[in-house]
């Protein structure tokens, strides 16, 4: 059915994913073309040069990251291990006139293995690999009753850290992830026309998630910048990677006691019964999903309620020793109805209904400060309670003009309403309650301070969709224009208290522009426009091909700070203007033999700034200067994370043995040099890291017994040891993982 689906989508098997060693979303980017996925405040995902940099509870991903048609909020979420999964699909460019969240960059639909009638079975896998990776997983699927059949999914994944501490740092945490998952599902038929699917799930997430570097191990930094252009950073690594990998940061003390007495463990305080850099998260969900025939129409829902819940200890400010300590209770809950034509007539329609609210409440907390540089104040922190909703109504039909041409048009109205109440607080305790409304200190250096934070932001769109595909010879060729939207939102900072305002908040606190107060700075939606042309299908006997060339057109694209604010840094998001991406995927599978199969392919990509003013535009829409008096116009900068060309082959070769098999694959994967831009630097201009261009290869051998049984297999991943960039600054990197390797085995009645 790929092969006929008019969309540029990758899809990869569950059996795929084990063959590889993917153990975990974020090694997919070396998969799926013109796609990364990087590790930072969770999962940020980039598709075609599209990303999102506010991983905060206000800020929403570019790209959707959905399990079984259930679009997961929080990134820190999205970062589990793989639980029985059937397959994967990445579907690329503006998606949501078919099916739930609307996004700009595209959606990752991760599908599971659900209950099925007529079997009892049963299965497991268990991997072991460098920096002690254990990965182990089963299921147990069972027919109960002739109309209700249950499956039991379970899932346990460790790994430790890639870097090593610096000297004997009492407080370093090796564990990098510790995840157990526990998920549920009981299928029951409705009769002879439908059947309802309910879901459970569990999962702690524990570990530490910190593998930060001194920026000195990888790059020479510049120490000024030519007018308009940003500071670069020289890649110089110290040494081979294992060299470069030997020296973490200091690890910060949360069992100190802090100054006049203040204890971490008071509420805000992550996770108590840690001294060190630690996670301690649970995550859980109950999910429906109702699909009935009602003769010319199939109606599907899917509903979701899902809780995740944050205790969390980190390093706050790298370099510096200080202890940063987060809580968060993030409550989600989504619905989605759909119906959808089953006629034979030419015309196949559908249509459905969205919505979405999560309700979040966090509080992130620093400690130790230097009194004299933070107002005579040891703690600096953000306790914030924030609502995100989302309604949505859409529909798309497809038109059979002849046995083999199809016309496609598709809208989607969307609603969205952000709003987030809450202080940026300089506090010497934790003992009172930090969201208790009152007047507020707003002199600078008193002893405690408190900034309100209070925004709202509404906005809607319409989002259309319109397309063809035909059928040419055994292949499909297929077009369409397609838009997409994200919505805006705000940064730190109070909407009343400038001139001509007023100087109460909505929950009655003072809010004065004059005495210190940072105005809210409201950022405009991004949209996006798709222009895409493709043909999939085989060519010549032995030879399939799946090709499309794309261009972008994006407006105010959302880009996120770090930036120094009334003496400590805050999270900023300002629009870049626009940008474009112009772009050719080109993938050939060749058979020439039975048994042997060569995939390879290329991916050209050009994306950059047409118009992007760090510093903001004047009445005239030009660039002005920043605080130091330089004028910086990023026009003609490359996006991050995007490289202008990507070239792989993949080989695998099956060997019969006995009434078993081997099978051998090996892969490599060229990128050329990208970068990664730390917006918000504290220079006269925003930092560029640069990673090199690099090869990256991967080779495994896998023995299938007969019936496939069980299997047994070795594989290496990353075999140049190379690494490149995940996320940085001027003081701290966190790299891509270096070579790893390792055994697997799994069996399955």
């Amino acid at each position: 059915m790929l092969s006929k689906t008019p969309v540029a989508i990758t899809a990869i098997s569950g059996d795929g994913l084990r063959s590889k060693g993917i153990a975990n979303p974020a090694n997919l980017g070396e998969q799926v073309p013109n796609l990364s996925i990087d590790r930072t405040n969770g999962l940020q995902i980039t598709i075609r040069g599209v990303t999102s940099t506010d991983g905060t509870e206000k800020g929403n991903p570019s790209a959707a990251f959905l399990l079984d048609g259930i679009y997961i909020a929080r990134p820190q979420e999205a970062d589990v291990s793989f639980l029985d999964i059937n397959h994967i699909e990445v579907l690329k460019g503006p998606q949501g006139t078919l099916y739930g969240r609307n996004t700009t960059a595209g959606v990752i639909n991760v599908i599971t293995n659900k209950p099925e009638f007529g079997k009892l079975s049963a299965g497991g896998n268990i991997g072991y690999g460098k920096y002690n990776a254990i990965n182990a997983d089963a299921f147990f699927n069972a027919q109960a009753t002739d109309w209700a059949a249950f499956r039991l999914s379970v899932n346990y994944d460790s790994r430790d850290t890639y870097t090593k501490p610096a000297g004997n740092d009492p407080y370093f945490n090796k564990n990098f992830r510790t995840n157990i998952s526990v998920r549920l599902q009981g299928l029951f038929k409705l009769g002879e026309n439908g059947d309802l699917l309910l879901r459970g799930a569990y999962s702690k997430l524990n570990g530490s998630r910190d593998s930060s570097l001194p920026t000195s191990n990888f790059y020479n930094i510049q120490p000024g910048a030519t007018a308009g252009s940003p500071r670069t950073a020289t890649w110089a690594p110290i040494g081979n990677t294992s060299q470069a990998l030997t020296s973490t940061l200091a690890s910060a003390s949360f069992n100190t006691p802090l100054p006049t007495g203040i204890s971490p463990n008071q509420y805000g305080g992550g996770n108590v019964n840690s001294s060190k850099p630690d996670v301690n998260d649970i995550a859980y969900n109950l999910d429906a999903e109702l699909n009935y025939n009602f003769g010319p129409l199939k109606g599907t829902y899917l509903g979701s309620v899902r809780q995740y819940n944050a205790k969390e200890n980190g390093n706050a400010l790298i370099g510096v020793n200080l202890p940063g300590t987060f809580n968060g209770d993030y409550t989600q809950q989504s619905h989605e109805l759909r119906l959808a034509s089953t006629g034979q007539g030419p015309l196949k329609i559908q249509g459905g209904l969205y919505y979405f609210r999560e309700e979040s409440r966090i509080a992130y907390y620093i400690y130790n400060l230097a009194p004299a540089a933070f107002g005579n104040t040891y703690i600096y922190g953000f306790p914030q309670h924030t609502i995100s909703a989302t309604k949505g109504a859409f529909t798309q039909g497809t038109y059979k003009v002849t046995d083999h041409i199809r016309l496609t048009a598709g809208v989607r109205y969307t609603a969205d309403d952000l709003s987030r109440y809450g202080h940026t607080v300089h506090i010497n305790s934790l003992g009172s309650n930090v969201y208790a409304g009152g007047l507020y200190n707003l002199t600078p250096g008193a002893a405690d301070r408190s900034y309100v934070n209070d925004g709202e932001i509404r906005s809607n769109k319409v989002t259309w969709r319109g397309g063809f595909d035909a059928d040419i010879g055994r292949g499909l060729l297929y077009g369409s224009v397609a838009s997409g939207y994200k919505e805006g939102g705000f940064g730190d900072g109070c909407s009343s208290g400038a001139v001509g305002q007023s100087l109460v908040t909505t929950q009655g606190e003072r809010c004065n522009y004059a005495l210190g107060d940072q105005h809210a700075i409201y950022y405009q939606p991004e949209t996006l426009v798709d222009y895409e042309l493709g043909f999939r299908g085989t060519i010549f006997p032995g030879v399939k091909i799946d090709t499309n060339l794309f261009y972008y057109d994006y407006k105010n694209l959302q880009l996120s700070a770090i930036v120094p604010v009334n003496g400590a840094n805050q999270t900023i998001t300002t629009n870049a203007g626009k940008a474009s991406v112009l772009g050719w995927e080109f993938e050939a599978q060749f058979t020439p033999v039975h048994n042997f199969n060569l995939t390879t392919g290329i991916d050209l990509t050009d994306g950059h700034y047409r118009q992007f003013c760090p510093s903001g535009l004047d009445s005239s829409g030009n660039c002005t200067v920043n605080s130091s008096g330089q004028l910086a116009n990023y026009a003609g900068q490359k996006l991050d994370r995007t490289p202008s060309r990507v070239i792989y082959v993949n080989a695998s070769y099956l060997v019969p043995v006995g009434e078993g098999d081997v099978q051998l694959n090996v892969g490599t994967r060229l990128s050329t040099a990208y970068s990664v831009t730390v917006f918000g630097d504290n220079g006269p201009y925003w930092l560029k890291l640069w990673t090199p261009a690099q090869t990256k290869t991967q080779a495994s051998v896998t023995y299938n017994a007969p019936g496939h049984r069980w299997y047994l297999s070795a594989y290496i991943k990353n075999i140049e040891n190379n690494v490149s960039l995940v996320a940085g600054s001027a003081s701290s990197v966190t790299m891509s993982d270096p070579r790893t390797f390792g055994l697997r085995a799994g069996f399955h009645y």
